[in-house]
């Protein structure tokens, strides 16, 4: 038979096949589905009901499971096996984990660079994306004539931003020399000089933020400059709670500030636990408490209970329980507010009672967190190690009288030894979290709370002031050590080559030859195709009515109170939409990396799925690639309960 023949029947026999297949599979279904109504008792009515529409939704659930569900519970098996396309399965547990997650050897250290390079998207892309999409939507809701034209024009990236033409054009319009972009900026500064001036000075910040951000992520040392952040973040959260009249908004933020930080320590001390070795059993019972206190947060005193007590058992045992070798593990407590019983509870004696449970169980998990905390992670305050923080919060140096004499054991002491000799900055975050949910368990006793309130908003800021000061005088000491040494800077040495000189006219945007500009042209991309939000944006304003806006004028509010106080409630439906499709984007971002990447900004601008396209279906291995998958889906469904489950500031209705 010819061969052109046969390829045409075996064609027709799949088809065939495949139609039967759905046919048998959808009646065998329906099937199942009228029987199991049979037997728990159901009318003939119903068990038709069940049969037929199971049946017609069969196709549907039958493709889900052979196209979905199954590849999915067979790349969560092949992610604890070492595979290699066209070879055997060899089961090695959670080392495939391990190796991403701790950043083990090269392909380890460049999942952890792409992990950082999807943050940045997420963290510094999608609010730029956000930010754009509503601006061109309040730009185009006004009815003016030649809006639908503008409209237009706003949308039409949308349809062809992912093009991979469109993609190679931005490669073009973003050449250094010659490209689109760079002459209209350099255009643009030649002809007014304070354009020029704000020219060079947006090259200058963006270079010293992703050279600081690129040392970060290459793991170079930030020595006691690591406690300023939360140490700034933890007293300008203070500041805030202690200044004006104690509400019940200032009470549910400090809950849910402790919370939201707990939630991230807890992930993080349970994803270093798990990768650990040899595997400790308290870490999955310290996990079960933190569920059990994640799903009664919300609940009425009574649930709260029975949902929170056996996460408090589990605490216990996890906390006085044998185990092998001491891991870091999670616990983090969590309380209803006072304003949530008023609401759920009722008022009264039954609201008191349900806001002395919910202190009581909020203290109990506070100390016997602090306790598993303390259990499972020895070493990390002894030997005087907690001093460091005392010192900064004192505006005292660690690093200066220590150090050795000779510069270039100076500069190993700088670099590799202090570093590890300094407490985890993550004990400033959890102090922080522990102190706001304190605040919130205390709002009837006004004089404890502003007392606790003011000493820590003095220590938070002692220590960030110390912090930040001697964050400084570290990087020059090691910066004059290596002179001493004779060595060149390698330590955040691309920001300290940018940071040290100002731009000149002649310099230019680099956007796909530096490491430097890579990520933000992935931004900007990503800001000129923000038109689908707009579109959501626009929806939401046209949904806003003119009479809260004639009240609010009539009241004397200015536009940007209107604005504030009118719109931005009015569309928060619309904006937490946006935000949680473009994180999720954001992270998943695969096409534009695959297509601007050259040679020079492969690395930098890698991100998670880019990594595991690579790890996958370039290098066939498949086993660490299921495993780079399973942990960027983990992170994604992580954080898109994390904004539904505090989307309280959504207004839904009028």
């Amino acid at each position: 038979m010819d061969p052109a023949v046969a390829a045409r029947f075996h064609n027709l026999y799949w088809s065939i096949g495949t139609v039967a297949f759905i046919a048998v599979g959808s009646w065998l279904v329906g099937l199942a589905a009228q029987r199991a109504v049979r037997w728990r008792g159901g009318s003939l009515a119903l068990q038709r009901r069940a049969f037929w529409g199971y049946a017609c939704s069969a196709p549907w659930t039958l493709g889900f499971v052979i196209f979905v569900l199954g590849p999915a519970l067979a790349s969560l098996y092949y992610s604890f096996t070492d595979y290699r396309l066209g070879q055997s399965f060899e089961w090695i547990g959670l080392e495939n984990y391990r190796i991403l997650i701790e950043g083990v050897g090269a392909h380890g250290r460049r999942f952890i660079q792409a992990m950082h390079n999807s943050f940045y998207y997420a963290l510094v892309g999608v609010p730029l994306q956000i930010a754009t999409a509503l601006g061109m939507a309040l730009l185009v809701a006004r009815p003016l004539p030649g809006m639908g034209f503008f409209r237009l024009v706003f949308y039409l990236p949308v349809i062809l931003a992912g093009g991979p033409a469109i993609l190679l054009a931005w490669r073009y319009m973003m050449a250094s020399n010659g490209g689109f972009v760079n002459i209209t900026l350099q255009n643009a500064a030649e002809l007014l000089p304070p354009i020029s001036w704000l020219y060079r000075s947006f090259i200058f910040g963006v270079e010293s933020f992703n050279a600081f951000y690129a040392g970060v992520t290459r793991g170079d040392s930030l020595g006691p400059l690591a406690y300023a952040l939360p140490a700034a973040v933890g007293a300008g959260l203070f500041a805030w709670l202690l200044a004006g009249d104690w509400t019940e908004t200032r009470q549910a933020l400090a809950q849910r500030t402790a919370e939201i930080v707990g939630i991230a320590l807890s992930v993080t001390l349970i994803a270093k636990g798990i990768v650990a070795e040899p595997f400790d059993l308290r870490v999955l019972l310290a996990l079960a408490a933190i569920g059990a206190f994640l799903t009664g947060v919300r609940a009425a005193s009574r649930r709260v209970k029975t949902v929170q007590a056996p996460g408090t058992g589990l605490e216990v045992v996890a906390t006085v329980g044998p185990g092998a070798d001491p891991v870091p593990a999670p616990v983090h407590g969590q309380i209803d507010s006072d304003a949530d019983h008023r609401r759920r509870a009722g008022t009264g004696a039954g609201n008191r009672a349900g806001s002395r449970t919910a202190r009581a169980w909020w203290i109990a998990s506070a100390v016997l967190g602090g306790a598993l905390v303390l259990t499972l992670a020895p070493g990390q305050l002894d030997d005087g190690r907690w001093r460091a923080i005392v010192d900064l919060t004192l505006l005292q140096s660690v690093h200066d009288a220590p150090a050795p004499p000779d510069p270039t054991d100076r500069l190993a002491f700088l670099t590799d030894e202090l570093p590890s000799a300094l407490p985890s900055a993550l004990w400033v975050w959890a102090a922080a979290a522990l102190i706001a949910g304190a605040t919130g368990a205390l709002g009837d006793r006004p004089g404890v709370r502003r007392a606790v309130l003011g000493a820590s908003l003095v220590g938070f800021g002692l220590l960030a002031v110390g912090s930040a000061i001697d964050g400084s005088r570290y990087f020059q000491a090691v910066a004059a050590a290596a002179t001493e040494a004779g060595r060149p800077v390698f330590h955040f040495a691309l920001f300290r080559q940018v940071a040290g000189v100002f731009p000149d006219v002649h310099r230019v945007p680099l956007w796909l030859q530096s490491e430097l500009w890579s990520k933000p042209s992935l931004v900007l991309i990503t800001m000129w195709s923000s038109g689908t939000g707009m579109l959501i944006f626009l929806a939401a304003l046209k949904g806003v009515p003119r009479g809260l806006y004639e009240a609010a004028q009539v009241d004397g509010a200015t536009g940007l109170q209107r604005f504030r106080h009118v719109t931005l409630p009015m569309i928060s439906p619309a904006m937490f939409y946006n935000v949680v499709i473009g994180l999720i984007a954001a992270l998943q971002t695969f096409e534009a990396v695959y297509i601007i990447q050259t040679q020079q900004t492969e690395n930098s601008l890698a991100s998670a799925a880019y990594f595991l396209f690579v790890r996958t279906f370039r290098q066939l291995e498949i086993g660490q690639g299921a495993a780079a998958s399973w942990i960027l889906a983990v992170i994604i469904v992580l954080l898109t309960a994390l904004q539904f489950r505090y989307s309280r500031w959504v207004h839904y209705g009028g």
